[in-house]
C-alpha cells in the first residue's frame, strides 16, 4: 500500500506537468500561479550521523531501552534516498502589499532503512510591504515604513551529527520584521521569529528528545550612511522553553548586543558584518550562566561578472532537543564560477567547533551531568547547476566531512543529484 500511494503521487504530478508546461497563469482571485517541484537522489554514507561502532552497538540491542528508538529500524548505516516534492506557488500583489505562499508535499523513500521513509507537508506564506525588506532595499520611493511577515508549517527529517541521529520533527515558525526610516540618515527596526518544534522519534542517545519553543525579539537602530550601506546596533532577547520535565539547558533566557554594518562596502564587496556579546542564563539552579563573544560575518566578493566568493563566519548559542546547550563557531569559504551562460559551479571548504554543556542532574550521574564536551567538523564540497531550459534545471554535488569528537573520529560522504521544474 505504501508504494501504491507514492506511485499515485508521482502519477498525479506527471499528469499535471504534462497539462501545464505553460502553466504560469494569472488569476483575478489568486494572482500568479505556478506549479513546481523537484526529484532528487542522494547517497549518504552515515544516514544516522553516527560512527560505525556506535551504530553497531545500537543495532546489537545494547542499551536500546534507554534510546526509545526501535532497533529493527536500524537496517543500514548508509542509504540511498529518493525524494519527490511537487508544490503549487501563489503570488498576488495588492497595492504595495505582496502576498505569496506555497503548498505541497515531500515524499522520501529510503531504499535500505525503508521504515524511515516519509510523506511530509511543505507550506509557506509571506506578506511583504513594498518588497523592500525581502529584497534588502534600504530606501523606498513609496513609504517610510516597511515590513514583512513569514509563516511556515511543515516537518523536517535530516541527519544531525550533533544529535547523532536521523532527526524528525514538526515545526511552526512565524516571523515579523519592521523598519521605519525616520529620516534620510536615521532609522529604527525590530523583529521576532517564534518557532516551536515537536519531535516524532526517540533519540538514539541516552537523552530523550524534548519538544521546545523559542521566541527571539530584536531591536535595531540604523545610521543610513548611503542608499547602499547601513551601520547599526542591535539588542536581542531570546526565550527558550521545553515541553518536558527532564533536567535540561533548553529552559533559558539570553541577552545580546552587537554592532555591525550591512550593505555594499565597495563595488565588489557586500554583505552583513556584526560583532557583539551574549549572556545565556539557565532557569534551573546549579547551571552556570554562559557568556561569550558572538559574530556574524556574511560577505560576498565579486571578482568579475562570472566569479565570486562567499565568506561566512558565525559564533552563537543554540539549545539542543536532547537538553544540552551548544556554542558553535563555524567558518566557510566558497567560490562560484559561471563557466557558460547556463552552467555554474561552486566549491567550498568549511570548519566548525561546537562546545556543548550538559545539565546538572544529580539523579543521573551516567549522563555526564554538569560536564562539557566538544566536537570539531571539517569539510569540503563541490556542486554544479545546469539550466536546461526555462522550465528545468539540474544540480549535482559531493560533500565530505570529518567529524572529530573527544571519543571518536569518522568521515561522512554525501553524493546528490536533483532536477527542479517550474511551470
Amino acid at each position: 500500500m505504501k508504494y501504491k500511494i507514492r506511485f499515485s503521487f508521482y502519477s498525479l504530478f506527471f499528469v499535471l506537468t504534462c497539462f501545464n508546461l505553460n502553466a504560469e497563469w494569472d488569476s483575478s482571485l489568486l494572482g500568479q500561479v505556478k506549479v513546481g517541484g523537484y526529484v532528487s537522489a542522494t547517497y549518504d554514507s552515515r544516514v544516522f550521523g553516527i560512527p560505525s561502532n556506535y551504530y553497531n552497538q545500537l543495532k546489537n540491542n545494547e542499551g536500546s531501552e534507554a534510546t526509545g528508538i526501535p532497533v529493527d529500524e536500524l537496517k543500514s548505516e548508509d542509504d540511498f534516498i529518493l525524494k519527490f516534492s511537487p508544490a503549487v506557488h501563489l503570488a498576488k500583489k495588492v497595492s504595495l502589499f505582496k502576498f505569496s505562499g506555497s503548498a505541497g508535499v515531500e515524499i522520501a523513500q529510503y531504499l535500505k532503512n525503508n521504515d524511515k521513509s516519509y510523506v511530509i507537508p511543505v507550506t509557506t506564506f509571506s506578506i511583504d510591504f513594498d518588497e523592500t525588506l525581502s529584497k534588502n532595499k534600504r530606501i523606498s520611493n513609496n513609504a517610510k515604513i516597511r515590513f514583512e511577515a513569514v509563516f511556515d508549517l511543515g516537518q523536517n527529517v535530516s541527519a544531525s551529527v550533533l544529535e547523532q541521529d536521523l532527526v524528525s520533527y514538526t515545526y511552526f515558525t512565524a516571523g515579523l520584521n519592521v523598519r521605519y526610516n525616520h529620516s534620510t540618515k536615521f532609522g529604527i527596526g525590530g523583529g521576532t521569529n517564534y518557532s516551536i518544534q515537536q519531535y516524532q522519534t526517540g533519540s538514539t542517545g541516552p537523552r530523550p528528545y524534548q519538544d521546545f519553543s523559542t521566541l527571539p525579539i530584536s531591536l535595531r537602530a540604523f545610521y543610513i550612511y548611503s542608499e547602499k550601506l547601513d551601520f547599526y546596533t542591535e539588542y536581542s532577547f531570546s526565550r527558550s522553553k521545553s515541553k518536558g520535565s527532564q533536567p535540561n539547558l533548553i529552559d533559558s533566557k539570553s541577552h545580546s548586543i552587537s554592532f555591525g554594518a550591512d550593505g555594499s562596502y565597495s563595488t565588489k564587496l557586500s554583505g552583513d558584518v556584526n560583532v557583539g556579546y551574549s549572556v545565556q542564563h539557565y532557569d534551573e539552579e546549579n547551571n552556570q550562566d554562559q557568556m561569550n563573544l558572538i559574530l556574524g560575518f556574511g560577505l560576498v566578493y565579486k571578482y568579475n561578472s562570472k566569479t565570486s566568493s562567499n565568506f561566512d563566519i558565525s559564533r552563537s548559542f543554540s539549545p539542543s532537543a536532547q537538553g544540552f546547550s551548544s556554542f558553535s563557531t563555524s567558518a566557510r569559504v566558497a567560490v562560484s564560477h559561471r563557466f557558460v551562460e547556463d552552467l555554474t559551479g561552486t566549491a567550498y571548504i568549511s570548519a566548525s567547533d561546537v562546545e556543548y554543556n550538559y545539565p546538572y542532574d544529580p539523579d543521573n550521574p551516567p549522563l555526564l551531568t554538569g560536564e562539557s564536551n566538544s566536537m570539531n567538523t571539517y569539510g569540503f564540497g563541490i556542486s554544479i547547476v545546469k539550466n536546461i531550459n526555462k522550465f528545468f534545471s539540474a544540480t549535482g554535488g559531493y560533500d565530505y566531512s570529518i567529524i572529530d569528537r573527544s571519543s571518536e573520529s569518522y568521515g561522512r560522504h554525501i553524493l546528490r543529484a536533483q532536477v527542479n521544474g517550474t511551470f
